[in-house]
C-alpha cells in the first residue's frame, strides 16, 4: 500500500515538474512568479516554491537550468517506477498466498462436508472449482489489486493538478469521462452472469472427462465413444460460444476507452487553446494539462478492464463461495469425549433415518445390541438399509431420531477422529490410491516399521503377491490399483483395516465382486480377522455369514427376523428363503 502511494505521488509529482522545462523550450525569457504575501494555505505553499524555483532559473544560466530539471525529471520518474516495481515486489507473495490458502481451505472444506453432499454434486466440477475457477480468481481478482490501489490514487492526484490549473477544462473532461463511464458500463452488465455460465459448463466438461477416464473400459466395451464424443462435444460448444461472448465484451473496453479519449483530447485541445490564444492559461501550463489528462486517461483504461476482469472474477468466487457456505452437518459435540477402547458393547436403540432429499425412510426403529467379541451379519435384498446401518456407525450420516451408543456413550458425543479408529472398514469396491503398497497400508497412520505391515499384509494373505513384485512395499499399484487383480485389491484393503487394528471391524460385502478362487483366498483372510474381533459382516454369500453369532435379516430398513443361523432355517421365514435361493443359485 505504501509503495503504490508513493507510486501515485510521484507520478502525480511528475506533470508539474515538467513545466520548467516548457517554459524554457518556449519562452525566451523566465518569468518571476508572484511572491506570495503569506504562508496559510497549500496553495500559497506552492506558489512559493514556483516563485522560488522560477527566481533561481531567471538568475541562473539557462543551460546549467535545463540540465538541473532534466535531472529533477529523470530522479522523479526513476522514484516512481522503483515503488511501482516494489509494490508489484511485495504484493506477489501475497498473491500466492491467497491462491494456497484458497485452494487449501476448500480443500479441506471438501474433506470435512458430510457424504450426502457428494452424492449430489459431480465430482469434475468439484475439481473444476478447485482448479479453474481459483485459477479465475488469480488471473482477474488478484492481478486488479494493483490497479485498484493505485490508479484511483494517480487520477484523484492528476485531476486535483488539472483543477489547480484551470477548473473549467477539468469539469469539461469531468464530464466527457462519466459519458465514457456510462457507455463502457452498460456493455459489461451481463458478463458476470454470463461468466458464470461459462464456469459452470467448464466444470460439466471436466466431470465428463473425469468419468470418461474411469470408465474407459466400459465406453470400449459397449462401443460408445460416439456417445460420449458427441455429450462432451455438445458441452464444448456451449462453453465455446460463452468465451467467445465474454472475451469480445471484456476486449471491447480498452479500445473503446482509447477511442473515447483521443475524441476528448482533440476536443480538449481545440477547447485549450482558444484559452491560451487568449491569454486564459500559459502554455506550458495547458501542456502539463494535456500531460496529466493522459496520466487520467491510462489509469481510466486499466480500470475499465479491470471492472470487466472483477465481473468474471466475481463469478468464479462464488461459485468456490457456494462450496464454503455449505453446512457442514456432521460435526463433534462441543462437549465431545475421547474414546479408544471398546469395553462392551454397540447398541442401536430405534434408529430412524432418511437420506437428504428424499421421502423415503431407509431405516425405521431400528434396535440391536452388538456385544464385544461377536460377530454380527446383516442380510437381506439391496436398498433394505444394510450399508445404512453401518454407515451411521460410523457417523458418515448422523441419524434422524434414536440414538448408536458404544458402551452406552452416544457416538455423536465422541469425538470424531477417535470414533473413526475404533472402526476398520473393508468396502465391497476396493479403493485404493495411485501410490505404493506401504503408503496405501499406512494411509496416513503412523509408520510403526516395515515389520508390523508385514504382519498385516501376512493376516491378509496379501504378503505372497507383495513378495513377487520388484519393489515389493515400494512397488506403485497405478490409479485405484489398477496393476492389481480384484482378489489382491481387496486383500490389500483387509490389510490396511488390519494395520489400523481396531477394535470394530466392518465388512461390507467385501467378496461379492471376487470369482471364486479370488473369494476363497479372500474368506479366509477374513476369517482370520474376524477371530476374537467385534465385527458387523453385510454379504450375500451363505459361505460367509453362517458362521456368525447373530444373523439379522432386514426388508425396507426393518428388522423381521433375528438368530442363529440354525434357528433361522428352522423358522423357515425370510432367511430361509434367502438360503433356498442362495442354493438355488449355486
Amino acid at each position: 500500500m505504501i509503495s503504490y502511494f508513493l507510486t501515485a505521488i510521484f507520478t502525480v509529482v511528475s506533470i508539474p515538474v515538467i513545466i520548467p522545462l516548457f517554459d524554457m523550450l518556449f519562452q525566451k525569457e523566465i518569468c518571476i512568479e508572484n511572491q506570495p504575501a503569506h504562508l496559510y494555505s497549500i496553495a500559497d505553499h506552492i506558489q512559493n516554491i514556483k516563485y522560488q524555483f522560477s527566481s533561481w532559473i531567471a538568475s541562473t544560466d539557462r543551460k546549467n537550468a535545463i540540465s538541473l530539471v532534466c535531472v529533477i525529471v529523470i530522479g522523479v520518474f526513476f522514484l516512481k517506477n522503483l515503488f511501482r516495481y516494489s509494490g508489484i515486489y511485495f504484493i506477489t507473495p501475497v498473491k500466492a498466498g491467497i491462491l494456497r490458502e484458497t485452494r487449501s481451505n476448500l480443500f479441506q472444506k471438501y474433506l470435512r462436508l458430510p457424504l450426502s453432499y457428494f452424492s449430489e454434486e459431480r465430482k469434475g466440477d468439484l475439481i473444476s472449482r478447485m482448479t479453474s475457477d481459483v485459477a479465475e480468481v488469480e488471473s482477474t481478482l488478484l492481478s486488479t489489486l494493483e490497479s485498484l490501489v493505485k490508479d484511483p490514487l494517480i487520477i484523484i492526484g492528476s485531476i486535483s493538478f488539472m483543477l489547480y490549473t484551470s477548473a473549467k477544462l477539468t469539469l469539461f473532461v469531468v464530464i466527457l469521462l462519466f459519458i465514457t463511464a456510462f457507455i463502457i458500463g452498460g456493455i459489461s452488465r451481463s458478463l458476470k452472469r454470463r461468466a458464470f455460465q461459462a464456469q459452470a459448463e467448464f466444470g460439466e466438461l471436466v466431470s465428463i472427462q473425469e468419468e470418461a477416464l474411469g470408465g474407459i473400459r466400459v465406453i470400449k466395451a459397449f462401443g460408445s465413444e460416439p456417445y460420449i464424443k458427441d455429450r462432451f462435444l455438445g458441452i464444448l460448444d456451449k462453453y465455446k460460444n460463452l468465451i467467445i461472448n465474454i472475451n469480445r465484451r471484456r476486449e471491447m473496453a480498452p479500445p473503446l476507452s482509447e477511442f473515447l479519449g483521443i475524441v476528448v483530447v482533440a476536443i480538449l485541445l481545440w477547447y485549450g487553446a482558444t484559452l491560451v490564444f487568449s491569454d486564459q492559461i500559459k502554455g506550458a501550463s495547458f501542456l502539463a494539462f494535456i500531460y496529466a489528462f493522459f496520466n487520467v486517461i491510462e489509469p481510466s483504461k486499466t480500470l475499465s478492464a479491470t471492472y470487466f476482469n472483477i465481473q468474471k472474477g466475481m463469478a468464479a468466487l462464488e461459485r468456490i463461495e457456494q462450496v464454503m457456505q455449505v453446512k457442514e452437518t456432521i460435526q463433534d459435540d462441543p462437549n465431545a469425549i475421547s474414546k479408544t477402547e471398546l469395553v462392551s458393547k454397540i447398541s442401536f436403540q430405534d434408529v430412524c433415518f432418511t437420506y437428504p432429499n428424499t421421502q423415503t425412510q431407509v431405516l425405521n426403529s431400528i434396535n440391536f445390541d452388538v456385544n464385544k467379541g461377536e460377530t454380527i451379519a446383516l442380510v437381506g435384498s439391496s436398498g433394505s438399509g444394510k450399508t445404512t446401518i453401518v454407515d451411521v456407525l460410523a457417523r458418515f450420516y448422523d441419524v434422524n431420531s434414536g440414538k448408536v451408543e458404544i458402551d452406552g456413550i452416544d457416538i455423536r458425543k465422541i469425538k470424531m477422529p477417535d470414533l473413526r479408529k475404533l472402526i476398520g472398514i473393508v468396502t465391497q469396491e476396493a479403493i485404493l490410491f495411485n501410490d505404493t503398497i506401504k503408503n496405501n497400508i499406512l494411509c496416513g497412520m503412523p509408520d510403526q516399521g516395515d515389520e508390523k505391515i508385514w504382519e498385516a499384509l501376512e493376516l491378509a494373505y496379501a504378503a505372497d503377491f507383495v513378495r513377487e513384485t520388484n519393489e515389493q512395499l515400494a512397488h506403485v499399484i497405478g490409479d485405484r490399483g489398477v496393476k492389481l487383480s480384484g482378489g489382491q485389491r481387496q486383500r490389500l484393503t483387509i490389510a490396511r483395516a488390519m494395520y489400523r487394528n481396531p477394535p470394530i471391524m466392518i465388512l461390507d460385502e467385501a467378496t461379492s465382486a471376487l470369482d471364486s478362487a479370488s473369494e476363497k483366498i479372500v474368506q479366509q483372510a477374513m476369517n482370520k480377522v474376524l477371530e476374537n474381533r467385534t465385527a458387523i459382516v453385510i454379504a450375500h454369500r451363505l459361505s460367509t455369514i453362517k458362521n456368525s453369532d447373530k444373523i439379522i435379516v432386514l426388508k425396507e430398513g426393518n428388522i423381521v427376523e433375528s438368530g442363529k443361523h440354525e434357528d433361522l432355517i428352522e423358522k423357515q421365514g425370510e432367511y430361509y428363503n434367502f438360503v433356498q435361493l442362495q442354493t438355488f443359485e449355486s
